[in-house]
């Protein structure tokens, strides 16, 4: 990993979408090979979409009622895909496997093919599909009681805004969490969105109609979660467990909405004042 922490310290929060294949190439060697152990299924359709799909990981074992984690790509909005290296997402997929999970990783529409709430609602049909198949012997055996929500960047926020579209009473009135979460991973995720540059108001215009932030900041993430019923089981930690992430060099998009989040979060949490976890990876910056 030297290379790798040589090459993140050198860009620290700068970093080109283009340079994947710069990336790759540090990152590659260093992914763990197809585990003999971990069996494999990919591009299973959960919508109609083209890009309604995912891969499935899972141990193979008898064992059942495993615990699932399902993993979400960022990508601005605009890309990212499960697919991107043979290797990279895919990673994921096996060491979680390798620790006795089911693993999803799933793609999810972009812009400019898909509009608010399009990309929350293909959450919503992943966490369906998970939880009418996952028990399956063909998908590992997993518990669709114990579904762990992952998503990184853009990702992040789909889940959050799937999670909390009770806060948007055009969407959702339902007060229950169904299919069932047993806990949410945001990793330097946009709960906010800084419309200073000139990207991010693209995609707002692109996703949510409008750059305003009248328009969009009610129907962020943060927005959602501000305006969740107060009887909200997804303000009981004990029920469903939050944890942020975020990076030594981190974006400030990001970095500030992840703070701002943490903060609502501790005002609207049960019991009183309950915090969610808050972590800082070292050596890593947003996309590394």
């Amino acid at each position: 990993m030297d290379k790798v922490f040589e090459k993140i310290a050198q860009e620290t929060v700068k970093f080109n979408l283009g340079d994947e294949e710069i990336w790759r190439e540090l990152y590659e060697p260093l992914y763990l090979e197809p585990p003999k152990d971990v069996g494999v299924i990919r591009d299973e359709r959960y919508g109609p979409a083209e890009r309604n799909r995912l891969d499935i990981f899972f141990p193979l074992n008898k064992d059942t009622d495993k615990p699932v984690l399902l993993f979400v790509h960022g990508g601005g909005f605009f890309s990212g895909d499960k697919g991107w290296s043979e290797k990279c997402w895919a990673n994921i997929g096996y060491y979680f496997a390798q620790q006795g999970m089911v693993v999803v990783v799933a793609n999810h529409q972009l812009v400019p093919h898909v509009v608010y709430p399009g990309g929350a609602d293909d959450i919503q049909l992943i966490r369906e599909w998970i939880y009418n198949n996952i028990t399956s012997e063909k998908y590992g055996s997993g518990s669709p009681n114990k579904v762990i929500l992952f998503g990184h960047s853009s990702g992040g926020a789909h889940i959050a805004s799937n999670l909390y579209a009770a806060g948007d009473p055009s969407r959702s009135s339902r007060k229950d969490i169904f299919p069932p979460v047993a806990g949410v991973i945001y990793l330097s995720t946009p709960f906010w969105f800084d419309r200073t540059r000139p990207i991010r108001q693209r995609t707002l215009r692109q996703y949510f109609g409008s750059d305003a932030e009248d328009i969009w900041g009610p129907v962020s993430p943060l927005g959602l979660f501000d305006r969740l019923p107060d009887d909200s089981p997804l303000l009981d930690y004990d029920q469903v467990p939050v944890y942020i992430g975020t990076v030594k060099w981190e974006v400030k998009e990001a970095a500030d909405a992840s703070i701002a989040f943490f903060n609502s979060y501790r005002a609207r949490s049960r019991p009183a004042g309950t915090l969610p976890q808050y972590h800082v990876l070292d050596k890593h910056n947003h996309l590394r």
